[in-house]
This record gives C-alpha cells, structure tokens and sequence, in this order.
C-alpha cells in the first residue's frame, strides 16, 4: 500500500522521513510539521483533507535581493521604527487551512504581529517587528512553510494569462469553424455518397480537436483534478466528465469509421464554454466592486492655495500642494511635515494604538491619523483613494466572508453531486431505451444544470445597491452592511450634527467684544477640531475676516468636553462649562460653548438648533422602526424634538459617548438588531457597537474607523428611501433565484428527455448567466432611479 505524507499527501517515494507515528516524504515537510506542532498549531491539519504545501528548496540567497532599500520599499506600505506593514501576494493559496496558518504565523515567528489573508486575491498583509526581523528573512519564513511570496508584477501576469486565454479562445473557434465545415455533409444527410472523404474529413477533425482538448480545454481538466484530489467537488468537474465522455465518443465513431460523431459539437462546447467564461471575467472586472464604491466615496481634504484655504477632493491633489489636517482627520497621502510637530496615530493602519511624535521635515505615510493642534503637510504623491477605502475597510475585519464563502461551497458541492446522480440514472434509463444517445444526454445534463447563475446573483444584486445608494449619499463599507440594514428593527439618532444643522444663523456670541487677536486665537485653536460645533465656530468667526491664523501649541481635546491650546502665548479652553471653569452648568435649556483665556472667560456662543431640512418627514416615513434620540446636550431642545418625532419615540438628553454606547448595547441585549446615526466623532463608541453604524458628513470629510457607512448630511432626509432600496435588494435576490431554479429545472427536463445537444447547453450556461446579470442589474436600477 502506497504511504502518503502527512503534511502534503504527496506519496512517499523511499523509506520517508518518521516523527512519532507520522511519515514524512521530505524535511522540508518535516520541518514544517515540527514548526506548527511546537507552536501548538495542530488544528491546521483537521481544517482540510490535504491542508499542506510541500516547501520549496529555497536557500538562504534567494531573497537577499530584499536587503536593498529601494527594493523593499516597493512593497511596504508603512514602516516606522516598530513596525512594518507589507502587503504580499501568496499564490499558492488555496483552501482555509492557509487562512488558518497564516492568520496564526505570529506564534510560529513572535516579531509578526499580524497577518490578515484575502482569499480571493490570494494577498496577505502582514506587519511585522522591523528590529529583529527584515522582509527578506519575512519571505524565506513564508517559503518554507510552503508560500513563497511572488514578487513580480501581478498586472503583468494577469496580461499574460490575458493572452493565454485568447490564445485558447482563438483555437477553439477556429477548430469549431473549420470542423463545422467539415461535417456540412453530415448535416445534408449525404455521408454514404463519398466514403473516402468523409473519413478523410473525420480525421482531419480529430487532428484540429487536438489542441482543444489539450490546449484549450486544459484549465477545466487541471481545476477537477485537483478537486478530486482534494477530496470535494466543483463545477469543473461534471464539465470535465463532459468534455471527455464527449470527446471519447467522438474519437471512437472516428477510429470505428463511422464519421466525425460528435467533433464539431465537442469544438462548439469548448468555444462556447471559454465565451462564457470570458464573459463571466469581463462582467466582473468592468462591476470591480471595490472600484465603484471608492470611486463615489467622499473623501476631501483642506488645501491652502495662495494664502486661502479651500475644501477639494483628494483626487486634486498634486505633489507639492500643501494640505492641512485637523485633529482626529486622517491624512490621504504620503507627505512631508512641514509644522514643527505633530502627532501621529497609525492604528488605522497597523492595529497599533501607540501615537508617534513626528517632527520637522519627516515623511508621513497615508492613512495616519493626526492628534491634537492642526498641522501643515506638503504632498509628496498623489492620493489614492482605493487605499484609503481598504484601510476603512479592514478595520473591523472579520471572518464573515470565510464563513459565507465556506457555506456557498456545501451548497455547491451538493448541488452538483445531485447532478452527478441524475446524470448517472439518466445513463441507466437511456441505456435500456437507446444507448447511443447516453453520451450526448449526460453531457447536456452537465452542463445545462450549472449554478453559475445562482452564484452571481448575490454579488451582483448587492454591488448593484451599493452603487445605487453610493451615488445617493449613502456610502457603504461592504456588500454585507446591506445584508445588515435588512435585519434593523430600531434607530437611535444623535442630535447635535446629525439632526441640527451648523448653520450660521442659529449661532449668538454673548461677552465682551472680541480684538482681532483673541479672534485669530479662538479660529486657530477651534479650527483644529473636527467637533460640529468647533466647525460651526470657525465659519461664523470667519465670515469677514481675512487675517492669518496662528499656529497653535500643546492641543488637547477631550471627547464630548472640550479642547485646550497654547496660541501666541495665551492658554485657550473651549467646552462645556465644566471643562472650561469647572463649574456645572447653570442654565439648562441652552447648548452653549464657553471660552477662557488664560483662566479667564471671555463669553460664549449659544447655538440655537435648526434641524435639518426634510428631517420631519423623513421620520414619519420610518414607521416600520423603533425610534430613539440620544444627546449630549440640555433638554432645551426636547419639545422641538418631539414636534418632529413620532410619539413612541425614546428621547434621552444629557447623554455621554458611555452612556450612548451601553444604550446600544442594551438595546442589543433585548434581541433588537440596531441603526445607530451620528457625527462620528463623539458617537465612535455606538457606531462601533451597533449592528450598523453610519456616520453623518458634513463639508469636510473625517474618516470614522467604527463605521459601517458615511451619509452626505444634505441627503439624511433621504433615510427611508435609502433602507427600502437596501430591503428592495430581497426581491431582486428572490427574482434571480427563482429564474435560477426555473432555468435549471426546464435545462434539466429538455436534457434528460433528449431534446438538447450538448452544443445547445453550451450556449445557454453563459446565456444563464448574462441572464441574472441583466436581471439583476436592470431592476436594481430601475428602482434606483425612483
């Protein structure tokens, strides 16, 4: 009996190498195998029936090419003195128990501190401990647990399978053409006039098929041998049995010398099937989901330009344009700091909460975070924005997808081997009725019965709604907050920011006139913070004004309180007039932000709220909702609030960033699946916390890592049309399935009953497909566009 090896089930040729009870065919296997059990991974061999890959025969040379500086930093995305964030594409990837030993490399090598996998693109970003470990020895680590990194260009591999594919597409239509000539007796009914040629044009068929079989059809026969071999099945199977059991036939009637058989309908199949799959490639590249969303996503950033300061998209920027940045704004690019100092928080980018103090001149990378006073960059590359929307993206990342991904293929593996088994007593049945049409029946049934068209429903409908609600203000992190919005049966509001404007009119300074200095003070230190009301102070102090605004020193903010700043000598305190006096508030039926220099107040500005525009209607079309508001500020706002809600709703004042957060989780305990809307600023704790978290943007963008999605604030009023789009994506999931299940049970019926060629399959499994698209597509959009 053949001995197989533990680690990669490769067969063991010799006498092996044994650990224990375990049988080895290499040390390289070997070694993997004491590495993972010394490291208490053993789990990784229960998640696959043949989880391993056999390491390469790499040596300690063949990654000294990344030693070189300007090499390595092709493929880092953030380096600091403590950590390395890369990004490296792994193509030997290819079942969970990769994700698992991946995802756990830091207790095999205890620099990496993090790795998380993308399946799909076969990428893992790892960061990982720049003082005890170097990318290159990062490298060797993946190649000998079996995934060497591939370093080369990944657009340049994808251009050659390109034209490998075409290649392949191009011979099959010619051979499909030509064959097709060929046989045009055959389908006169003529084939007993001219013996001598017609198996002169039989053979010259099996000559051209050859390279269909091996060439073009070599990718259907390579993904079904390694199913089988990994003990599951996918759809590549059935049609691999297909192609053979078709092509067999076909070269037996051949060699028999009873004509072409079934050769031209064999080419038409494996032209047709490659159509179907070019199709299937080129719907998914030009719907890149990622793509659309991140292009709709409003990302801006604060540009000053001759002395003025202007809001553009970060698509504008140029290299060498000067950004300014405010507190808890993350910056878009990489860039020079031209401020004295400023710092840093790259939790957003290596999970690290540790902020680092960046000085003078040094180079800052994108997707940091600035703390404290604004700062003053100098653009070194042009902003992209893909990376910014990942960053967001991979914030809370979980194992969702994996999960999603590992049910769709239980559901793929019995959908096709029920088909395996109908196909097995249709070749019984027709074996006693007529068995020369048991080839071309089983084929037909493979192929006709495909859950392609089920598989790109989902996908499809959910990318479609995004981009829907995208270009209606509604910006979502990923197709699965659809999937959640669906499930929301309550919606907890903050006022101040989400239901108030910002408008000037509703602001009133109350103290001692301000001098042109304590004004420029107030605007320089206010405008380093993103908090509505700050926003709301330097647009109605700057109406008017054109002086230049100071630097600001030693900037503090404490969430739902205030901020402190040493400006031109002066400490200023702006806040709640506890954190400005420490005193509690005397009036209660006013929200108000006081001011001190130096200890001393100066007055205060009282902010009148003006809700937002078409706020009152939106919350009487939410009917099918529970209703809360949760504030921060007095009550003095409570009658207008309830003018403008429904009566049940719960309405709580006083409330801070804690009391909101265990409000939400409360909620939660009581089985309610919750929307929670704020400014994503003092609300960071319930957006995190509920199941769906958006937050409210105004005129200049702040990134909100807990987040599920952003809301333009002029669209809010748009809410309940934006919910029932998301819910509309139900119907359109129903529509496509049960034109999925119609499609397979009619394909089913007309195969097993012979009134479908194999050729005649062929062409409806793309058909099926663009079917669903269209479907899919269409409906989607035209309920967008109500």
């Amino acid at each position: 009996m053949q001995e197989h090896c533990f680690h990669c089930h490769d067969d063991i040729i010799g006498k092996g190498f044994t650990v224990e009870d375990k049988k080895f065919c290499c040390n390289g296997c070997k070694s993997v195998y004491l590495i993972l059990h010394e490291n208490n991974l053993d789990n990784f061999y229960s998640l696959d029936q043949k989880p391993g890959i056999k390491p390469s025969n790499s040596d300690n040379h063949k990654y000294t090419f990344l030693e070189v500086d300007n090499i390595a930093k092709k493929f880092i995305h953030f380096e600091d003195e403590n950590t390395v964030k890369v990004n490296l594409f792994l193509p030997t990837i290819h079942c969970s128990s990769c994700i698992y030993l991946l995802e756990n490399i830091s207790k095999i090598e205890p620099e990496i501190y993090s790795c998380q996998v993308n399946f799909t693109k076969r990428e893992a970003v790892i960061c990982y401990n720049p003082k005890k470990l170097t990318l290159a020895k990062l490298a060797y680590l993946l190649d000998n647990i079996g995934y060497a990194p591939n370093f080369g260009s990944k657009k340049e591999e994808e251009k050659k399978l390109d034209k490998v594919f075409m290649y392949k597409l191009g011979v099959a239509g010619f051979a499909f053409g030509s064959i097709m000539l060929w046989s045009f007796p055959e389908y006169l009914g003529i084939q007993d006039m001219q013996a001598d040629m017609r198996n002169f044009t039989s053979y010259l068929s099996l000559f051209i098929s050859l390279p269909v079989f091996f060439y073009s059809a070599n990718e259907y026969f390579i993904s079904a041998f390694k199913s089988l071999r990994y003990k599951s099945l996918n759809l590549d199977v059935p049609i691999s049995i297909g192609i053979i059991a078709l092509y067999s036939q076909s070269v037996f009637s051949i060699l028999n010398g009873d004509g072409p058989g079934y050769m031209d309908s064999f080419a038409g199949f494996i032209f047709f099937l490659l159509i179907g799959k070019w199709f299937q490639n080129k719907t998914y590249k030009s719907l890149s989901f990622e793509r659309d969303y991140s292009s709709y996503f409003p990302v801006a950033v604060t540009r000053k330009s001759k002395g003025k300061e202007e809001i553009i998209e970060i698509e504008e920027l140029k290299k060498e344009d000067i950004i300014l940045i405010r507190n808890e704004e993350v910056i878009p690019c990489d860039c020079h700091l031209i401020s004295n100092e400023a710092k840093i928080d790259y939790s957003f980018v290596t999970g690290e909460e540790i902020p680092i103090i960046k000085k003078k001149g040094d180079f800052i990378y994108a997707g940091g975070k600035l703390l404290g006073q604004r700062s003053v960059f100098s653009v070194l590359k042009e902003s992209n924005r893909s990376h910014l929307t990942q960053l967001w993206n991979d914030v809370s990342k979980n194992k969702e997808s994996i999960q999603s991904k590992s049910t769709q293929d239980k559901i793929s593996f019995y959908f096709l081997l029920g088909l395996l088994i109908i196909s097995l007593f249709a070749a019984i049945f027709w074996f006693f009725k007529d068995s020369s049409n048991i080839i071309p029946i089983v084929v037909s049934i493979l192929i006709v019965a495909c859950p392609c068209a089920l598989a790109l429903s989902s996908p499809f409908t959910y990318g479609n709604v995004m981009r829907v609600l995208g270009r209606k203000g509604l910006y979502l992190k990923n197709t699965s907050v659809i999937e959640n919005m669906n499930t929301i049966t309550d919606i907890v509001f903050d006022k101040t920011g989400t239901l108030t404007s910002g408008s000037l009119n509703g602001i009133e300074f109350i103290g001692e006139k301000l001098s042109p200095l304590d004004r420029e003070k107030i605007i320089a230190v206010s405008n380093s913070s993103t908090h509505p009301l700050s926003r709301s102070i330097v647009r109605f102090l700057r109406k008017g004004f054109e002086n230049s605004i100071p630097d600001v020193q030693d900037y503090t903010e404490v969430s739902g309180q205030g901020i402190e700043a040493k400006c031109n000598g002066s400490i200023l305190r702006i806040g709640s007039k506890k954190f400005v006096l420490g005193k509690k508030e005397t009036i209660e039926n006013e929200t108000a932000t006081y001011i001190s220099k130096d200890g001393d107040l100066i007055g205060k500005f009282i902010f009148h709220s003006e809700i937002r525009e078409g706020i009152k209607e939106m919350t009487s079309n939410l009917t099918n909702y529970n209703l809360h508001v949760l504030s921060g500020d007095s009550d003095k706002d409570e009658s207008l609030i309830k003018s403008i809600f429904p009566t049940h709703t719960q309405i709580h004042f006083h409330q801070t960033p804690k009391d909101k957060f265990e409000y939400l989780e409360n909620l939660k305990n009581k089985g309610k699946k919750v929307l929670m809307i704020g400014d994503g600023l003092n609300d960071s704790g319930a957006l995190g916390t509920s199941n769906v978290g958006i937050a409210v943007s105004e005129d200049v963008f702040r990134f909100s890592p807990s987040s599920d999605a952003i809301i333009e604030a002029n669209q809010l009023y748009l809410l309940p049309k934006l919910l029932k789009q998301a819910l509309y994506s139900k119907i359109v999931l129903t529509t496509c399935l049960t034109f999925s299940l119609a499609y397979n049970t009619i394909g089913l019926t007309l195969a097993i009953t012979n009134q479908m060629s194999p050729l005649v399959a062929a062409i409806l499994m793309p058909i099926s497909s663009i079917s669903v698209v269209a479907i899919s597509t269409g409906m989607v959009m035209i309920k967008g566009r109500k």
